[in-house]
């Protein structure tokens, strides 16, 4: 039976929240599919590559119901609600938070991360920190998402849900906060170029 290669990317996500990324093999993958090993190869060259079009999908997936903020809406609060909404989405598969890490931009990301520094660019933020701005909020989430995933089976004491919402939402919050006062200084500054001082 031939598969696609949309097909084998969806049933190893499926397999993802089954076994874990330990036990996502490509033996298991073509098990599951009743393909032998060599036939993945032709949609994929190797399994880096199938984890960075899984990676890929989940980020997709998580932005696909965000649009480019309306007319008056705050960038912070847009930003805000896309690190959300990756957030939720490395949460919503086993070890999607460890699927992420280390992947590479494939298919739309490299367009959605484009959109994104276009709408900071056109918030006042210079070319290069706008793709810093984006980048620091990436990694906070997927470091953020790694952490909770790592002890999900062994919560601190009171530890919750909420708790640990209301503490991303800080870590978030600080992050805008410093983003925020940065750009105002570049709209201060007589350069205006550069958000990093001291450079």
């Amino acid at each position: 039976m031939r598969h696609t290669r949309a097909t084998v990317m969806r049933t190893a996500l499926r397999l993802l929240d089954e076994v874990g990324l330990d036990g996502l093999t490509t033996r298991r993958l073509a098990q599951e599919l009743d393909v032998q090993s060599p036939a993945l190869y032709r949609h994929f060259g190797s399994k880096r590559e199938l984890l960075d079009h899984m990676a890929a999908a989940m980020v997709e997936d998580a932005f696909a119901h965000l649009a480019r903020p309306g007319p008056g809406q705050d960038w912070s609060g847009w930003l805000a609600e896309r690190g959300r909404a990756l957030r939720r989405s490395l949460l919503a598969r086993r070890d999607g938070a460890r699927l992420h890490i280390g992947s590479r931009p494939v298919g739309n990301q490299v367009a959605i991360s484009n959109s994104v520094v276009e709408v900071l660019g056109e918030a006042g933020f210079p070319p290069a920190d706008a793709r810093r701005a984006v980048l620091v909020i990436s990694r906070y989430t997927v470091g953020w998402a790694v952490e909770e995933q790592a002890n999900a089976d062994r919560p601190a004491p009171g530890e919750s849900r909420e708790a640990a919402d209301a503490d991303f939402e800080y870590g978030l919050s600080a992050i805008l906060a410093g983003l925020r006062a940065n750009l105002a200084d570049v709209r201060a500054s007589p350069d205006g170029d550069d958000l990093v001082r001291g450079r």
